[in-house]
């Protein structure tokens, strides 16, 4: 007796204006080719590029090699399927750093917040990593009062400073659900992260355009999260982040040129008749819940926060001359004791 016919699945050839069968799977033929993928083969069919390719319209199986070989990252998408509705129901937070050099401070790392409905940010300057936890408390605290809703969730990414063990009981403790991103995928938590780049870059250039030292990074990203809170965004619609989170628009008219050359009024005692009215610095920015600007000596290494301020926006600081003032036209430099 012969052995029992065992059917073998089989494919039909497409050739002239005829079918073949041919006793042929789609795992044969994709070990005998094991490069291109099947839609990139059915126009060698349907054209007749070559002869005697089996006509393959579905993967029967997984194939191992290919998946080992070539395997490549799930499409992420272009915008998310989901918006928060209200301030403070998501916010995306994200840890700069190590930045070097450090700060005239001793910072060498910033935390960037971002809310998901308004897209305002906050920013602090942090010295450590570990500063993290209680810069999130004052941030939630001063977010809630100011705005008169609670902090549901936030997300970040899988750093061990926002998965610490404090972090996780202040969270639990207190109902805020937290969102963490899946191993090596920044791209979920991309509101912040695109927000991160775009301060970086801008910071970069307050710096360069007005040859300010790169210690005062620190001041750099603080007004560059100022300016943005003040500008168009593609996320909202026909408002600036200010106006979604405060109900109310910006003014602009007191934005000055960062690293310009600054005279700060000489206030106080000590101011004799013949005393100088002004002192000559750098304007570094804009000191929150305080209307005046933050104005840097560096003859005395000393910051002054004033209102009474005269800005030469054209001018920039010579900060390789040791007693030079000013650039621009000619170098203002301090002049010796005379009687």
């Amino acid at each position: 007796m012969y052995p029992p016919v065992v059917p073998i699945p089989s494919l039909r050839i497409e050739g002239d204006a005829r079918w073949v069968e041919a006793p042929i799977s789609s795992t044969l033929s994709e070990r005998r080719r094991p490069l291109p993928p099947p839609h990139y083969l059915r126009p060698l069919v349907s054209i007749e590029m070559v002869e005697g390719l089996p006509l393959i319209k579905k993967i029967e199986h997984v194939c191992d090699g290919c998946a080992l070989g070539k395997q490549h990252r799930t499409p992420f998408p272009r915008a998310s399927a989901w918006r928060a509705s209200s301030v403070l129901e998501l916010v995306h937070m994200d840890l700069c750093g190590q930045i070097t050099p450090p700060t005239p401070g001793g910072k060498s790392y910033f935390l960037l917040i971002v809310d998901d409905f308004s897209r305002y940010m906050w920013l602090e300057v942090l010295a450590a990593k570990s500063e993290a936890l209680e810069c999130f408390k004052r941030f939630r605290a001063a977010a809630e009062l100011e705005s008169g809703c609670r902090l549901k969730a936030f997300r970040t990414d899988r750093g061990g400073e926002f998965n610490s063990g404090a972090f996780v009981v202040f969270c639990s403790d207190h109902g805020i659900k937290h969102n963490t991103t899946t191993p090596y995928t920044p791209q979920q938590n991309g509101v912040v992260e695109r927000r991160n780049q775009t301060v970086v870059e801008m910071a970069r250039c307050l710096l360069k355009s007005m040859g300010v030292p790169s210690k005062f990074w620190g001041e750099a990203v603080r007004t560059a999260v100022y300016i943005l809170n003040r500008s168009p965004t593609k996320s909202l619609n026909g408002k600036t982040p200010y106006e979604a989170w405060f109900g109310q628009k910006p003014g602009v008219k007191h934005l000055k040129t960062f690293g310009c050359v600054a005279y700060a009024k000489t206030v106080g005692p000590g101011v004799s008749k013949l005393t100088d009215r002004a002192v000559s610095g750098v304007f570094l920015g804009y000191e929150l819940g305080t209307k005046g600007y933050r104005i840097y000596d560096p003859v005395k290494d000393k910051l002054l926060v004033t209102r009474d301020v005269v800005f030469d926006e054209k001018k920039s600081w010579n900060w390789e001359g040791k007693d030079s003032r000013v650039i621009g036209g000619a170098t203002a430099t301090e002049a010796p004791n005379i009687f």
